[in-house]
């Protein structure tokens, strides 16, 4: 398994955030009149455009996201500006600091399938039975209080409300969040770990003025980040392998400079091996040269042309400076080797798939796949990027022409 440790930067722009509301809290008391009013309804209007985003970008998790940061922010408001002395008080407090760590591992561990579809509506049936849970297990905890000390009582540390056991489920739950960050390499668990983060402090620092509206501000501003994060992707990252799309190297090609190398790369046969292997094996070539390409070094920024075909831009490298670091993704393309399983052998059902799971590996195929390429480099015959493209694929159909697996430059 590939993880993704520069995926972690992710977590900059949800930590800052965060960190600024924190600040900015303690300017907050000094508010009064029309700003005191925005400033108590600023997490519910952030709040409808978040839904309206995640509605509009299909982001099931990210508005069940919106909807519970929301909801925990107006229980705070309406139900816990009080002692927590208080029986009522104390146990919505509890019901609370079990399901922001609960609902935010489910929001983690379940991926994105869409919104007006069977998954979706189960998906939503499971969040909303998780927060009706937390209500009987806070009364059971409760019950178990009266017979002793509870890890789940409030106020263990002097100017710190949340409980022990909740603080260590909170902190499980990031842990298991960062490691998705670094598995997945998706947007998503940054954004569900921050408003983890703003409903933590939420709890945690409940008997700080102004604490809710801060926090809850900053969960709905994390939440604008991922959603205008996964808008940006839709529109300039190809869905199918990851790579930067045609619409972003039509942009980059309007910022480059005077120097500067264009590479254009094609899979080998690659229509022989689709119509042989199946598109979906096809799609797992293509997914699989595209986490080669992107691995380029000397500065390449690889982007998806379209069909089997990648483009790399070299900012301010010579052709022959990128020769070398496109023959190495060249090589380690050419010598990694595939599985495919004989599907006429595999069991018509999943169960017996399972059960049976080395039989289908008997008549496996172990296929491997190359790529060719060709370089060129701004100069006084190629002016212009356009330019630059045309001389490069000239130079991959000569690549193509010579045998193919190779890099002219």
């Amino acid at each position: 398994m590939h993880l993704h440790w520069a995926a972690l930067v992710r977590l900059l722009a949800p930590t800052l955030i965060v960190g600024a509301a924190l600040i900015a809290r303690e300017y907050m008391p000094d508010l009064g009149g029309d700003a005191r009013v925005i400033l108590v309804n600023l997490p519910y209007l952030i709040a409808v455009g978040c839904v309206v985003m995640a509605y509009q970008f299909r982001r099931l998790r990210l508005m069940l996201a919106t909807l519970g940061i929301t909801a925990l922010y107006w229980l705070i408001q309406t139900h816990l500006q009080v002692s927590l002395a208080q029986p009522d008080a104390a146990r919505l407090f509890l019901v609370a600091s079990l399901a922001l760590p609960l609902l935010s591992l489910y929001l983690l561990l379940i991926p994105e399938r869409g919104m007006f579809n069977t998954f979706g509506l189960l998906f939503t049936v499971v969040f909303l039975g998780i927060a009706g849970i937390c209500f009987p297990l806070a009364d059971v905890l409760v019950e178990a209080a009266t017979t002793g000390d509870s890890a789940f009582s409030a106020r263990p540390l002097e100017g710190y409300v949340l409980s022990v056991g909740a603080s260590k489920l909170a902190l499980a739950v990031a842990i298991v969040g960062l490691g998705l960050v670094v598995m997945r390499n998706t947007v998503a668990e940054s954004v569900l770990l921050g408003v983890l983060a703003s409903g933590f402090f939420s709890l945690a620092l409940l008997h700080l003025e102004d604490i809710s509206a801060a926090m809850g501000i900053a969960g709905g501003l994390c939440l604008v980040w991922g959603l205008l994060r996964s808008s940006y992707a839709m529109a300039y990252r190809d869905e199918l392998t990851g790579l930067l799309s045609r619409r972003a190297l039509n942009e980059r090609l309007n910022t480059l400079g005077r120097r500067y190398s264009i590479a254009m790369l094609d899979v080998d046969h690659f229509k022989r091996f689709n119509d042989k292997h199946g598109h979906d094996v096809g799609d797992e070539v293509l997914k699989l040269v595209a986490s080669r390409v992107n691995q380029v070094g000397n500065g390449g920024i690889a982007y998806r042309y379209g069909g089997e075909e990648f483009c790399i831009i070299f900012p301010r490298r010579s052709s022959e400076d990128c020769a070398a670091a496109l023959d190495d993704v060249r090589a380690r393309i050419a010598d990694y080797k595939m599985s495919i399983r004989d599907r006429r052998s595999r069991p018509q059902r999943s169960k017996d798939g399972a059960r049976r799971r080395g039989a289908t590996r008997v008549g496996t195929d172990e296929v491997s796949v190359t790529i060719s390429a060709g370089v060129a480099a701004r100069d006084e015959d190629c002016p212009d990027p356009e330019a630059v493209i045309l001389a490069a694929d000239s130079k991959l159909y000569k690549a193509k022409k010579t045998g193919r697996n190779r890099v002219i430059f």
